[in-house]
């Protein structure tokens, strides 16, 4: 499954999809919430192309154009858009010319966008597979890795406070998905961590994994300490370590593709991917029956319907080991949401430089936790940017931090007030 926009290919009907998807962006408060700061980066532009293609559309479209952004998950309002737009612009060559220009405008800053898959129908509901389900199906004779050196360890931070959530089954999604790997599973460690107040979840993910560290924290997830957790107290002496989010579902040659581009001996790390689609709720439910069910054919990104982010710094991060303790890990004065993969790519980037490479990446659904129209919090305006390590005397991924036995720093007591 090769996740791409739906306007990287050519001819008048994708150019109508992709208009027909920024009216459901623009008018679709969930796909919005998807990132909620890239929309506000871009959601002038992308009112102005709205209007250009009413404009332009005239009293033709203009009807549909309403009825869609009055209704933007409404497929029928969809298709009908995007058909009678696809007839004008292979009729009105002037038409086309304007609208593929005001859809290019749109290059200059959005990073999302709305993606409704060609193939998308009036389906009868999947039944989503249960996470005990997924595990069931997870071929446990295959031989885990021993002590020594492998290729990499995958660490997948985790927090899920029940069951309906929908963390869990992602999780579960993610571990199948990275369990029958075109690689020997004896060639990669799973690391999962799970901070939280007590390990609820260690019974159930603990035998899918390799290395199972719980990391005691009440407050705000720190996704950052987490990983260094992992990293520090369940990694194996491996040369690469990939930051995995338990919420992605990968395809069977993602970890020999991503390890391959380790053999060019000048390349530090990288993100395996230029897009990801974060599918909907039916989306997912889908992607999860094709890809961990009986058949595992896997589903086409036209199946699915969800919204695009463009390069981003958050889900998935390869790096060599020795860039990962020269730069001290992540930042763990971010707790709570955001800003620790921005601070962590920058300095990737500083210390030892990261690729970006053509390939897509699918997203789970699962609730949030914080109101999706929320800002990001105050004090990350005021953030000390790239400066980790605060104290290079104090070890990273210490799992007492939050225990009492050993109080943080005074810059990062000061942020947490506010994170």
């Amino acid at each position: 499954m090769v996740l791409r926009d739906a306007d990287g290919g050519s001819g008048s009907h994708l150019l109508a999809r992709r208009l027909a998807g920024c009216v459901v962006l623009s008018a679709d408060p969930v796909a919005q919430s998807t990132a909620w700061g890239m929309w506000q980066w871009c959601r002038g532009d992308y009112a102005a192309a709205v209007a250009q293609y009413r404009e332009l559309g005239g009293a033709h479209l203009a009807p549909l154009i309403d009825a869609l952004a009055a209704a933007p998950r409404d497929l029928t309002s969809f298709r009908a858009l995007t058909e009678a737009t696809a007839t004008m612009l292979d009729e009105d060559r002037a038409t086309a010319a304007a609208l593929t220009d005001t859809v290019r405008a749109l290059r200059q800053t959005a990073r999302i966008s709305a993606h409704v898959g060609a193939d998308v129908t009036e389906r009868p509901p999947v039944i989503p597979l249960s996470t005990e389900r997924i595990l069931a199906g997870i071929d446990s004779s295959r031989r885990r890795p021993a002590a020594g050196p492998v290729l990499a360890t995958i660490v997948v931070p985790f927090r899920s406070a029940g069951a309906d959530d929908g963390r869990a089954r992602n999780l579960a999604a993610c571990l199948a998905s990275l369990n029958d790997q075109d690689l020997p599973r004896d060639q990669y460690r799973v690391v999962i961590v799970e901070s939280d107040t007590r390990p609820r979840w260690k019974s159930v993910f603990g035998p899918y994994a390799d290395s199972y560290v719980f990391a005691y924290a009440p407050g705000r997830f720190n996704k950052a300490w987490t990983v260094n957790c992992g990293v520090v107290h369940g990694g194996g002496p491996d040369e690469l370590v990939c930051v995995l989010d338990g919420d992605l579902l990968l395809e069977p040659g993602f970890l020999s593709r991503s390890i391959a581009r380790f053999e060019d001996d000048t390349l530090q790390g990288h993100w395996p991917y230029q897009h990801v689609l974060f599918a909907d709720g039916p989306s997912s439910d889908l992607a999860v029956e094709r890809r961990c069910g009986p058949d595992r054919t896997g589903a086409d990104v036209e199946e699915l319907r969800g919204t695009y982010l463009h390069r981003t710094p958050g889900g998935c991060v390869w790096v060599r080991r020795a860039l990962f303790d020269r730069m001290a890990g992540m930042d763990e004065r971010l707790e709570g949401w955001g800003g620790e993969d921005n601070d962590f790519a920058w300095r990737a980037e500083l210390y030892g430089g990261l690729e970006r490479f053509d390939t897509g990446l699918l997203h789970l659904h699962h609730e949030r936790t914080a109101p999706d129209t929320a800002d990001r919090p105050p004090a990350l305006d005021v953030f000390p940017w790239c400066t980790w390590p605060a104290d290079s005397g104090s070890p990273i991924g210490d799992l007492g931090k939050y225990s009492g036995e050993q109080p943080g720093s005074p810059l990062g007591t000061q942020l947490g007030k506010h994170l």
